[in-house]
């Protein structure tokens, strides 16, 4: 991971903790911490919450059909997810 992916890693935990309202820290989500875990809970509706979060604070949009080819189970698999969207995003600006 280079420093970007970090910070990337970093904001995606932040709004985690903001947007589901985790009784955690940023630094004490782990990637391979299941998304539907009891410390997490993570359900369709505050995932929607989420994304839009992302969106907010990266640009672009997140497509439904990335978001279910994800199968998103850890963060990690979340915090890749919206790393390949930010690096597509960027391609895309730059094209």
């Amino acid at each position: 991971m280079n420093s970007n992916d970090y910070e990337l890693a970093g904001v995606v935990r932040k709004l985690m903790v903001d947007v589901l309202d985790l009784r955690l820290s940023p630094e004490e989500i782990k990637d391979g911490m299941s998304l539907y875990s009891p410390m997490i809970q993570l359900d369709s509706l505050n995932l929607l919450q989420l994304l839009l979060a992302v969106e907010d604070e990266f640009g672009g949009h997140i497509d439904d059909e990335d978001v279910m080819e994800a199968d998103l189970e850890t963060v990690g698999d979340l915090i890749g997810l919206v790393s390949r969207h930010v690096r597509e995003n960027r391609s895309e600006a730059g094209a």
